[in-house]
């Protein structure tokens, strides 16, 4: 058995004063109208086990209101004979976020998010469909955020990068106002190269996987047509020092980078189309969710263990052949937690494998394993 959440309490997270919420191995359904916590529910975990909100960058936002400090700890379960891990992620404004490990400090945010905390996510949130149809800098937070979850090197190397390019972002305006000499951009541009390539190499060995596993979740979800994921450069590893150098006239002019791996993309396409251009709603929502499940199969791929699947409002908008893969492709897994305004979107014996939680008002009032017969929300 692979990595699974067994409990997670909530202290003063978003709208949860002090909750605990039980779960089990393959699919658990988080049931309860709209704004009752659901979705804050599949954000703490995220929290719990990567160290950072998938919703918001500004973790201030995680903490209930009137209060001044959020903590969520978990329970996972880390296989047949391997025992079980004791995780917490504690945040106040002002103070440096606190993450332990059976009472220990963690040894990074990097480290802990990539696998540290005993297991990997995977989440669906429905503003996830920016994924396709938003900017080119929504598409690479998805890579980096996948590549992140596996090594913790590749993580560091984005922040580092993000600061070379601020640092000869600064120094590109200095020479065109007069306040620096062009010879100083050298230093910045190896530093910038070496930093930059780690990226490009990191991205252009999870493409063509990513690529393969994203056809076939499209096949699953939406038929035939031939999907693909295709990157996009600036600059090629190859050619990127020289490119860079190349770029600086023009560089101190507008005074900003031109080259490198935070101005590349990549293309989602159906039968040749650019869904980001060209694509219905339907058509992007299906695409996100099947990045998502491609994001799954590469991380189970790279590393021998399923990550954790959390799913908010994902049955909504489908109909009922592709609402009846998604019930069993999430019964299949690990463990999904998924959430849903109405059980009705579930068979009867979907819900008979699975188990139930129930939310209303902040509160998990109820937990069952199974609950066949059930349906909708009172």
């Amino acid at each position: 058995m692979t990595p699974h959440v067994r409990a997670l309490r909530m202290v003063n997270f978003r709208g949860y004063a002090d909750e605990t919420a039980l779960f089990a191995p393959g699919l658990n359904i988080a049931v309860g109208e709209n704004a009752q916590g659901k979705t804050n529910l599949l954000e703490a975990i995220s929290f719990a086990l990567t160290g950072s909100s998938p919703r918001t960058s500004t973790d201030a936002e995680t903490v209930r209101w009137d209060e001044d400090f959020t903590r969520v700890e978990g329970r996972i379960a880390l296989g047949s004979d391997d025992g079980e891990r004791s995780v917490a992620v504690g945040y106040a404004p002002g103070q440096k976020k606190r993450l332990t490990v059976d009472g220990a400090s963690a040894k990074s945010l990097a480290d802990y998010a990539a696998g540290g905390a005993g297991a990997r996510v995977v989440t669906f949130f429905p503003d996830d469909i920016r994924i396709v149809k938003g900017a080119p800098s929504d598409r690479r937070e998805f890579l980096d955020t996948l590549l992140s979850s596996l090594r913790p090197s590749y993580a560091r190397a984005v922040g580092e990068y993000a600061k070379a390019v601020q640092q000869r972002n600064q120094l590109l305006r200095r020479i065109r106002d007069g306040f620096s000499s062009g010879k100083t951009l050298e230093t910045w541009d190896r530093k910038v190269v070496e930093l930059g390539t780690r990226l490009l190499e990191g991205r252009a060995g999870a493409i063509p996987p990513l690529d393969e596993n994203f056809k076939r979740s499209m096949r699953a979800l939406y038929g035939p047509e031939k999907a693909a994921v295709g990157y996009s450069y600036s600059a090629t590893p190859e050619d990127y020092s020289e490119a860079l150098k190349n770029a600086h006239s023009a560089d101190v002019e507008r005074g900003t980078t031109s080259v490198g791996p935070h101005r590349d993309d990549f293309e989602v396409s159906l039968d040749g189309v650019d869904l980001n251009i060209y694509g219905s709603q339907g058509q992007q929502r299906l695409a996100t969710l099947a990045l998502k499940f491609a994001a799954r199969d590469h991380v189970r791929s790279e590393t021998g263990e399923d990550p954790i699947l959390l799913m908010d409002d994902v049955m909504s908008e489908l109909d009922e052949r592709r609402r009846d893969y998604l019930a069993e492709y999430f019964l299949e897994s690990a463990q999904a937690i998924v959430s849903t305004t109405n059980l009705e979107y579930f068979e009867e014996g979907v819900i008979g494998r699975a188990r139930v939680i129930r939310i209303y008002g902040g509160t998990i009032s109820d937990t069952t394993s199974g609950g066949a017969g059930e349906s909708g929300v009172g």
